[in-house]
């Protein structure tokens, strides 16, 4: 081998073996208590007894710019890090160091408890590390005394009560449970191209167009507020006379179509959603040179129903998930719409609206806790 890449090795190797190293860990549950094969480190050379290193911590989740961040709080146990002498592999030690372990969950809820009550402001962050440096002082005072009243363990009557007493503080102290509900509102936007065909008469005097299209949508639960402009580009394909004005044949023109719909989602997957709708459409034609003297104040307005139907392909996992703190995704919309124009004789028939745009949709998900009180069963050999 090359002498200096067996060197370059030879110094990364102490880096690579770490970076491969994973944290052992154990989250505290209620339904599961500890067992002598969580213990993980090594037994510790002339020591007796054990030891039990433990952390609390918490995380902020943004939600919304209208509502409260979600706020989680977890103790951890390192199961690396923690040991059981050969001397003291009993249940007495189990039950030792699940007081233990239980303390720092109480310590853990009252952490959250303290953090939702802050107002989430430019001044949560310095406030939430004083609350947690607060909590882990008070944690660490309370197991200090733990250990000494029962001896490291040794006093079982002593132990007893403080089993005792932690079932209490655990019904006492619920844990609150982080929830997410959907607002009742929504919001998207799209932004794609499409093409308006004429029918009817109107074969005969527009020829078809091709523009751009967006728009916004607003949900209110299954109801949907659709407000989706398209700006297009054509020609006239005969000229005809509307209001003692004359448009020429072949005249390029401009149009911009206003669509107002209400909507309904009949179906909604986390692949797919369906939406029919009823409305108002606004057809504003106009030459597309208005620099030219002899088309100088044309203009046609015209309005009428509409009626249409979406499909959005969504894309990605949309699954809905109990932990999400926003409820959103990307879709690929396919929209076709019809209305009828009645303006002239020449100018009467009806309009086909086809979209493809790219588009996406949010609803705010509110965060909300729940209280559960905690029931902790008791080893009876110790009691």
């Amino acid at each position: 081998m090359n002498r200096p890449l067996f060197v370059l090795l030879l110094l990364l190797s102490p880096l690579l073996s770490s970076a491969q190293a994973t944290i052992d860990t154990l989250h505290w549950q209620a339904s599961r208590r500890l067992q002598l094969s969580d213990f993980h480190s090594p037994t510790q050379p002339g020591l007796g007894g054990s030891e039990f290193y433990y952390q609390i911590g918490y995380e902020v989740r943004p939600t919304s710019v209208w509502s409260q961040p979600a706020i989680d709080a977890f103790c951890l146990m390192f199961r690396n890090l923690s040991w059981v002498s050969e001397t003291a592999r009993n249940e007495r030690t189990l039950a030792y160091n699940q007081v233990l372990f239980d303390l720092v969950e109480i310590h853990t809820r009252l952490l959250k408890a303290k953090l939702v009550d802050l107002r989430a402001d430019r001044h949560f962050k310095q406030k939430a590390t004083q609350i947690e440096y607060l909590t882990n002082a008070e944690l660490g005072a309370e197991v200090n005394r733990f250990r000494a009243e029962t001896g490291g363990g040794d006093d079982l009557p002593i132990l007893k009560r403080w089993q005792l007493q932690v079932a209490q503080r655990f019904y006492d102290t619920p844990d609150l449970v982080t929830t997410y509900q959907s607002s009742k509102i929504g919001y998207g936007m799209f932004l794609g191209v499409g093409g308006v065909l004429p029918t009817g008469p109107l074969v005969q005097t527009l020829n078809p167009s091709a523009g751009i299209g967006f728009g916004l949508d607003i949900a209110f639960r299954r109801t949907m507020l659709l407000l989706h402009p398209t700006l297009y580009n054509g020609t006239l394909r005969t000229g005809f006379s509307h209001q003692n004005q004359t448009w020429d044949k072949a005249m390029r023109v401009s149009s911009t179509l206003f669509e107002v719909g209400l909507g309904h989602i009949v179906n909604d997957s986390p692949r797919s959603r369906l939406i029919p709708y009823v409305g108002y459409r606004l057809l504003d034609l106009s030459p597309r040179d208005q620099a030219d003297e002899r088309y100088k104040g044309l203009s046609l307005l015209n309005h009428a129903p509409v009626i249409g139907l979406i499909l959005d392909i969504k894309l990605g996992d949309n699954t809905r998930k109990p932990d999400r703190s926003e409820d959103s995704f990307w879709f690929v919309r396919t929209k076709v719409s019809y209305s009828p124009i009645l303006a002239t004789e020449s100018f009467s028939g009806g309009l086909i609206n086809l979209q493809i745009s790219l588009g996406g949709f949010s609803r705010v998900r509110k965060v909300h806790y729940q209280a559960e009180r905690t029931m902790i069963p008791l080893p009876g050999n110790i009691l």
